[in-house]
Parts: C-alpha cells; sequence; structure tokens
C-alpha cells in the first residue's frame, strides 16, 4: 500500500484498538478483506485489548493534534529527537500527559557536552573553595573540595533545568514514549474492548476510506483499493 493506504491502515488501528501487521496489510486488495480481517482482530480483543497497542493509539492522536503530524509519519519506530524540534519538546510532552490524565512528562535530561561541561565546572568550583581557604593538601581540604562541588553541581542543576531538551535513552522512540505511557497511565487497562458488530466495523471502514480517500461512500466491498477506489 501506498501513502494513503498506511492513512487507512493507521485510521482503522487507532478506532479497534488493534494492530495491523504489514504482511497483513499487503494482502488487502479489497474494503471487504480488510473489514474481514478486522472482524478477526476485534473478537481477539473483546476481552483484553493489547495494552501497548492501546497506549500507542493514544500517544499517536495526542501528537497529530497537538504536533501536526499525519499517522503515517507517528510510527513505533519514529525517533522522538527527529519528530519533535528541541524549543517544542517540553511544551509538547506536556500537552501529551495532560491528554492522557498522566501526573507528570518524562523527565528530559541536558546534553552530553553540557553535564560534562558542568561536572568539570563543579570540579573547578570545589578546587577553588579549598584555595581560598588555603587548606593545602590537608583533610578538612577534601571535605572543602567536595562541599564546594556539590553545592556547585546543585545550582548548575537547578539553574540549567530549562535546558534540559534531549530524551533520555529509554527514551528514544514513540514505541519507547507507548511503553512509558503504558506504565503510567492508571486507567489504561479499565474496560473491554467493545463487541463490534459485522455492521459497525462495515460502517466504520466505510468512513475511515471514505474520510482518506475522498471517494463516493456508496463503493461496493468488493470494490479494487487501486482499480476502483483511487488508492495511490
Amino acid at each position: 500500500m501506498g501513502l494513503d493506504g498506511v492513512e487507512i491502515i493507521m485510521a482503522v488501528e487507532e478506532r479497534f484498538d488493534i494492530r495491523i501487521e504489514d504482511a497483513e496489510a499487503e494482502k488487502l486488495l479489497t474494503p471487504r478483506q480488510l473489514i474481514e480481517l478486522v472482524q478477526t482482530k476485534v473478537a481477539l480483543t473483546t476481552a483484553s485489548v493489547c495494552l501497548t497497542q492501546r497506549a500507542f493509539n493514544l500517544l499517536r492522536k495526542s501528537l497529530r493534534h497537538h504536533g501536526g503530524w499525519k499517522r503515517s509519519e507517528i510510527t513505533p519506530a519514529s525517533r522522538l529527537s527527529d519528530l519533535i524540534p528541541r524549543p517544542e519538546r517540553r511544551r509538547l510532552l506536556q500537552r501529551v500527559v495532560q491528554d492522557l490524565a498522566i501526573n507528570k512528562p518524562p523527565q528530559l535530561e541536558l546534553a552530553n557536552w553540557l553535564n560534562i561541561s558542568l561536572l568539570l565546572g563543579s570540579l573547578a568550583a570545589g578546587g577553588l573553595a579549598v584555595r581560598v581557604t588555603r587548606l593545602g593538601f590537608s583533610s578538612p581540604a577534601m571535605f572543602v573540595f567536595i562541599a564546594g562541588a556539590l553545592l556547585a553541581a546543585g545550582a548548575a542543576l537547578r539553574l540549567t533545568r530549562p535546558w534540559r531538551k534531549e530524551f533520555p535513552a529509554n527514551l528514544q522512540t514513540v514505541g519507547d514514549l507507548s511503553r512509558w505511557v503504558m506504565t503510567h497511565k492508571a486507567d489504561l487497562a479499565t474496560g473491554t474492548a467493545p463487541a463490534w458488530t459485522r455492521k459497525q466495523i462495515a460502517a466504520s471502514v466505510r468512513e475511515i476510506i471514505v474520510d482518506q480517500l475522498g471517494c463516493q461512500p456508496d463503493f461496493s466491498e468488493e470494490a479494487s483499493f487501486t482499480r476502483d477506489l483511487g488508492l495511490n
């Protein structure tokens, strides 16, 4: 499937809280095949929805709302650093957790070069404290050095808080952020998946296809996505 096809698949995943694999999507030639595939998957999720998929769908919906991306631009493998510009990261994460009713956003970090600079600066501050007190190499000088370094480090961390704009090592992709949402959204598992009827699935799939392709809503379920519905 082309770009339009990817958008349809992702919209279906979001609507039904399911996951459609690439190999499955490649075999879908008609709306009927898509409807029947959804039927098999919602039957499996009636009792229990995959929490990681639900977290991803909720996250993608929020990111699209606040960032304006297309569904196809937000996949589990999408790198957060490529997706979200540094100046927008703190604001966007705050809005996402508000949407998802999570207490606070994940913590961003300082750039590595800045961490190294702060370390060296703290050590220099400790050395300066020893020099000012003129304790030389005595035992008290060690305590003065440690105290000076710690005080400098604490002040530096507080002052550089607005500069924390890098994603931590365990939060590099949208998939990583989805798993973070899964562990921090307490009500993610509440309720069960709706018992979709075939008629409801067909109506929802038809609505998604019309929305994505701009075609007439009276198409046959046997219509070809590419030949009859204009799928690129």
